[in-house]
């Protein structure tokens, strides 16, 4: 394999991690950005639109997530708050977006001026000891020779500076386009001019390979979005979640919230598995990066190999050490075994990478799922959407797929080709199931065999008994004169017997789906037993049966849809035959 043909697999293998690290930082960001904006936004707009909307949200558990869910006129006002937490999310994305990149550009000035690091010569002196410049300077002599060796661009040329505080015999790069910077360690300057010299060139070599393989600019972008993750996404993330937990408890109420937006420990779990995420992309490209600079500063500017093996030898064996996936930088002995079988090369993705890869992708769907059920996206946006990004989504995972064999750099180029022509046949199975997901209440086959489970033994239970005992029957009398007989009837006369047809199933949601919303505001059954748990299941079974068959997209005739609906209409039937006055 060419030098050539080595550099572009190499590079591979980097843009694929870097892209990786964005996709985990914007999946993981959106969806944590959106779980504070959505609480808070639940905390602070939901009392109003229940009060709108004349809907008590103190009564039974229940009957509160119905309403938020099936009451027509707090839906739709729960619909126009999801918006605008919508726009708000992508708002405060955008700014994360925009906070990395002038961090980005801000941290190597920052790093220059903390330090006070003095300088020793700027990139112009070195520009022109490179052109033969350098007089009796022997030490900028030296320099410009390590820089010829490491064939870096004219534009690439860095200044060096030196730490007096670092006692150690390394150096760090620092910087951005077109303003790079070495920084020696005070411990590395006496080795140039001592046996140990080899050390010296490898090291300055190792940070030039940096600066031509522009490693500089994707660690302090890499670094640049960790950071603003931490303080920009988590922190305030975190700290909402807690400040309501503790005003809820301190206060003893039970606030109601939309759809699972509560705060409490699935959110705090669901930002420590994306912050480990994040972690885990950040780690690996800067690992890599390293590993590649060693292989280049020896098969490329001609370093010692004997420096990275006596550092190897040397180097104490921590008695704790973190996992490799975990680390920012490997170790001696891993360096030298990169060296010795370059694996920085591209062999396709890794066991870590392909991981990393499916969590991100679920993170996403069920981001995209929540603003769904949310009514703040359109379904038919999101589909679009799909078909646009779903080749995308597939194209990173193949790349990021793990092979048994190393592939060269042409047989990479024709499977990317045969990846593209194939992609788009393959999306249209994934987005399909992708838009089931996002209309779909749950899972038809264990909600059905629940609901008729219950509907036998209810039938059992009350076949001979009276929906109302004797004891709560004067306030169940009252309850039926204050409007449940009306509403009753309205579900008798709406309510089917078996599925029907569509035309009839048209006119029969909006007026089943008026009838659901008006049941919600009534007071609860007057009575905890088997009347209450009646009530219970006739607005339970005909709200979700009215959703499923009045949602856009139902197939009356697919066996699946109609088994969903038929299911909970006959249970809120059998539940209404128990409430109807005899």
């Amino acid at each position: 394999m060419t030098t050539a043909q080595s550099r572009a697999l190499t590079a591979r293998a980097t843009t694929r991690r870097m892209l990786m690290l964005v996709t985990v930082l914007l999946a993981s960001g959106t969806v944590l950005i959106g779980e504070a904006v959505l609480t808070y936004h639940s905390a602070t707009s939901l009392p109003h639109c229940a009060s709108a909307a004349d809907m008590n949200l103190q009564g039974p558990q229940w009957r509160a997530e119905l309403g938020l869910r099936f009451h027509q006129e707090l839906v739709a006002c729960r619909a126009d708050g999801a918006r605008t937490a919508l726009y708000a999310t992508l708002l405060c994305t955008a700014g994360v977006a925009v906070a990395a990149v002038l961090l980005y550009r801000w941290l190597p000035r920052w790093r220059q001026r903390k330090d006070r690091l003095p300088e020793l010569y700027s990139a112009q002196r070195i520009a022109a000891a490179v052109e033969g410049g350098s007089g009796d300077d022997e030490r900028l002599a030296h320099l410009a020779r390590l820089v010829r060796r490491a064939k870096l661009p004219r534009d690439r040329l860095p200044g060096f500076v030196c730490n007096p505080q670092a006692l150690s015999a390394g150096a760090v790069t620092f910087g951005r386009v077109g303003r790079y910077t070495v920084c020696l360690n005070v411990g590395l300057l006496p080795k140039r001019t001592t046996e140990d010299r080899a050390h010296f060139d490898a090291v300055v070599l190792h940070e030039l390979a940096h600066v031509r393989n522009r490693d500089v600019d994707l660690a302090y972008l890499a670094v640049a979005l960790w950071r603003v993750f931490l303080t920009a996404v988590l922190l305030p993330c975190l700290a909402l979640n807690g400040a309501l937990v503790l005003h809820d408890r301190f206060h003893g109420i039970e606030r109601a919230y939309w759809d699972g937006y509560e705060p409490g420990a699935k959110t705090a779990l669901l930002a420590v598995v994306l912050t480990a995420l994040v972690y885990v992309a950040r780690a690996d490209i800067l690992r890599h990066r390293e590993l590649v600079a060693d292989r280049d500063a020896v098969f490329e500017s001609g370093s010692d190999r004997e420096v990275w093996s006596k550092q190897s030898r040397s180097a104490a064996s921590p008695r704790l050490r973190l996992p490799r996936f975990l680390r920012n930088h490997p170790t001696w002995s891993e360096r030298l075994a990169e060296i010795d079988n370059p694996r920085s090369e591209d062999k396709g993705g890794t066991k870590m990478q392909f991981a990393v890869f499916l969590v991100a992708y679920v993170t996403i769907i069920y981001s995209v799922i929540s603003w769904l059920k949310l009514d703040a996206v359109p379904a038919q946006t999101v589909i679009y959407l799909a078909y646009v990004t779903g080749p995308l989504i597939i194209a990173t995972g193949f790349a990021v797929f793990p092979r048994r064999k190393a592939r060269s750099a042409d047989e990479g180029s024709a499977a990317r080709a045969w990846m593209y022509g194939a992609v788009w046949m393959i999306s249209a199975f994934a987005v399909n199931p992708f838009a089931n997901w996002a209309h779909a209440e749950d899972d038809w086959a264990k909600t059905a065999a629940a609901h008729m489970s219950e509907m036998v033994d209810e039938m059992d239970r009350w076949h001979e008994g009276p929906a109302v005992s004797a004891a709560v029957k004067d306030r169940a009398a009252d309850w039926y004169e204050r409007g449940g007989s009306a509403v009753l009837g309205r579900f008798d006369n709406y309510l089917p017997d078996e599925t029907a047809g569509s035309d009839i199933a048209d006119a029969r949601c909006a007026a089943l789906g008026a009838t659901v919303s008006d049941a919600l505001e009534l007071p609860v059954f007057p009575d905890s037993g088997a009347g209450g748990k009646a009530w219970k299941r006739l607005l339970t079974s005909a709200a979700e049966a009215q959703a499923l068959q009045c949602r856009s997209g139902y197939d009356l005739d697919a066996p699946n849809e109609a088994a969903m609906v038929q299911v909970r209409y006959g249970r809120a039937r059998t539940a209404l035959g128990q409430l109807l006055p005899h």
